[in-house]
């Protein structure tokens, strides 16, 4: 039977992360990697490409529609993970169907533009100028969006974009669903997970998104970058933090969550036992993922109806 680091060894996934010499490789290693890590979703009534104005010109997107939704609709602005290095519309092309699928919501998912071609703020920029635009009537026109009933989700870095948005715009969103997000890169050397070191996420992958995504590392201190440190969480919408047991993030997400419900905001924690960082992509080859990833879509489905 083969397992998740071999799969992620076949496709060079378990190499160094270095996107300053190989983004490119990286990208499409993930990418080709991704049809046999992940099974096939469950159907939906509509998946459309399109195109969307973003900070520096138009951002391609991917918006999935689940059989029964009716404009005005709930709808959910989602960001892929990848250290904002890697990852794009194909590599969680399928964990967006499940969410759309189980959860009854649109949602739209967008390719913000990558580093190290593109250092912060450009992610930022690209996730900002996306959710104005989809709040705006254009937005909800095109998308079928109710503006009363969007949320925020993403998964790693762009869990981190989600948990961005949600302080930057909170008044507009009702919902955020972090998926073991990245909500800081000022501390990154942690005590060493061995069973994690060169699959997916380590301290030396945390070093290297830092420098590939920051021109200086001081700009790890802006709560754009690390919103773990934001001083002001008052009002921010209800959260759900789906973590990974075996994950160097573990403590941050924990932290969030803990800062939320200080401030009494509702913030469901669900904890993937014995689970990597990357899960929810990996459903081909660890057993009960699929079920956690059912989870993440009820909780965004009810996070938007409550």
């Amino acid at each position: 039977m083969e397992t998740w680091p071999s799969t992620l060894a076949k496709f060079g996934l378990d190499d160094p992360f270095e996107p300053a010499r190989a983004a490119p490789r990286m990208r499409k290693a993930l990418r080709d990697a991704t049809p046999y890590m992940d099974v096939k979703p469950p159907a939906l009534e509509r998946v459309e490409d399109l195109t969307v104005p973003g900070a520096a010109g138009d951002i391609p997107a991917r918006l999935y529609v689940p059989f029964g939704s009716v404009a005005p609709a709930s709808t959910c602005l989602f960001m892929h993970g990848g250290g904002y290095v890697i990852g794009d519309l194909e590599t969680h092309d399928r964990l967006c169907q499940r969410l759309a699928a189980h959860g009854g919501v649109r949602v739209l998912a967008i390719d913000y533009r990558l580093a190290p071609e593109h250092p912060f703020p450009a992610a930022t920029d690209d996730a900002q100028s996306v959710f104005d635009w989809l709040v705006s009537e254009a937005g909800q026109d095109r998308v079928g969006a109710d503006p009363a009933r969007i949320a925020v989700a993403g998964d790693s870095a762009g869990g981190g974009l989600a948990a961005m948005l949600a302080q930057t715009r909170r008044s507009a969103i009702k919902f955020q669903l972090l998926i073991y997000p990245l909500l800081q890169l000022v501390e990154r050397r942690k005590p060493k997970l061995k069973v994690l070191e060169g699959h997916l996420l380590a301290n030396f992958t945390l070093d290297q998104v830092a420098r590939a995504y920051l021109t200086d590392l001081d700009q790890a201190k802006d709560p754009r970058v690390s919103p773990l440190f934001e001083n002001d969480l008052a009002g921010l919408p209800p959260a759900h933090i789906f973590a990974a047991e075996l994950d160097p993030l573990l403590d941050e997400g924990r932290a969030y969550r803990d800062r939320l419900l200080a401030q009494g905001i509702a913030a469901g924690y669900t904890l993937g036992k014995a689970l990597p960082h990357g899960y929810a992509n990996l459903t081909a080859i660890l057993p009960g993922t699929k079920s956690l990833i059912d989870q993440m879509a009820i909780a965004l489905g009810d996070g938007l109806r409550s």
